[in-house]
C-alpha cells in the first residue's frame, strides 16, 4: 500500500504589517505604561513627517513673527511629553534603541505617594509662563497648601487633622485598583496590536481564521522571550473581534484623559 502523505498548505505571512506596529515583546515591564500611552496617541494623532522634521517645525513656530504657511503647521504631540520625548514622537515606539527610550523614560519619573514642599519653593518651581496647560491645571486641582501649627497644638494634633483631612478628602477620588493598573497596559497593547492587524488582515482579503493562525506561525518563526504578555495570540474569531474592539474602545478613553496611563508618573 502506498502512505498517502498529508499535504501542508503553504504559509504566506507577507500580508502582515510591519512588526514593530504591532509585535510589542521587546517592551519591558518598566516601559510598559509610557510604551502603550505612545503607541495610542500614535493611533489617535497619526503623523506623517518624520519625528526630526515634526519637532523642527514646532520651534520654528515658536521663534517666528510671521504667519505660518499652511504646510507648516504645528504638528501634534501628547501635551504632556517634555522636548527629550517631543523630539522623537511620533516614531514606533519599537524602533527607539534603548538609549532613546531610557531618555524618554527619564523625563517620567515615579510620582511619590506625598510631596511636601515650603510654598515659596513650590512656586519657584512653577513658571508664571510658558507651562503646560494640562499640567497647570492638574496643580491647581490636586495641589495642597498646608499649615501645620505644630508651636501651638503639638505633634500628636496636628498628625490626627492630617488623618482625618486624608480621609475626607480621598473620597473625592476613584479608588486605587492595583492589579487592574498593572495589567492593564499589557491587555490594551495587545488590543491595539489586534486593531493594526485586522486592518491589514480586511486589506489582505483574509479571514480571521486564517490571520490567527499566521500571527501563531509568525512568533514560532520569530521567538523572543518576553518579561510580559503582550503577544496576541486568541485562540477563537469571537475573541479577536473582542480585542479589536476593546482596543476601539481603550482609544476613546486615551482620548478623553490623556494621562490616565500615565497617572503615577510626572
Amino acid at each position: 500500500m502506498k502512505k498517502v502523505e498529508a499535504k501542508l498548505k503553504p504559509i504566506h505571512l507577507n500580508w502582515l504589517p510591519a512588526p514593530e506596529t504591532w509585535d510589542f515583546r521587546s517592551i519591558t515591564r518598566s516601559e510598559c505604561h509610557l510604551a502603550c500611552h505612545w503607541e495610542y496617541e500614535r493611533e489617535n494623532h497619526p503623523v506623517t513627517s518624520s519625528p526630526a522634521e515634526h519637532y523642527k517645525v514646532n520651534a520654528a513656530i515658536k521663534t517666528t513673527t510671521t504667519e505660518v504657511p499652511y504646510n507648516l503647521k504645528p504638528k501634534y504631540w501628547p501635551a504632556n511629553y517634555y522636548r527629550e520625548a517631543r523630539e522623537l514622537f511620533p516614531q514606533p515606539w519599537m524602533t527607539l534603541t534603548q538609549e532613546e527610550r531610557k531618555k524618554v523614560m527619564a523625563t517620567f519619573l515615579p510620582r511619590p505617594v506625598l510631596q511636601v514642599r515650603k510654598l515659596g519653593e513650590f512656586l519657584k518651581r512653577i513658571p508664571v509662563q510658558g507651562t503646560n496647560p494640562e499640567i497647570r491645571e492638574r496643580f491647581m486641582d490636586h495641589s495642597y497648601v498646608m499649615i501645620p501649627n505644630f508651636q501651638t497644638y503639638g505633634v500628636e494634633a496636628v498628625k490626627k487633622a492630617l488623618n482625618k483631612w486624608a480621609s475626607d478628602t480621598s473620597k473625592h477620588y476613584l479608588a486605587s485598583h492595583l492589579k487592574q493598573a498593572a495589567e492593564l497596559p499589557f491587555n490594551a497593547l495587545k488590543w491595539l496590536a489586534i486593531a493594526r492587524l485586522d486592518e491589514a488582515r480586511c486589506r489582505a482579503k483574509i479571514t480571521i481564521e486564517k490571520a490567527r493562525g499566521d500571527v501563531k506561525a509568525y512568533l514560532l518563526a520569530h521567538g523572543l522571550d518576553s518579561s510580559i504578555d503582550v503577544y496576541p495570540v486568541y485562540n477563537s474569531d469571537g475573541s479577536w473581534s473582542k480585542a479589536k474592539s476593546d482596543s476601539i474602545r481603550f482609544q476613546s478613553k486615551i482620548l478623553l484623559k490623556s494621562d490616565g496611563l500615565l497617572s503615577k508618573l510626572s
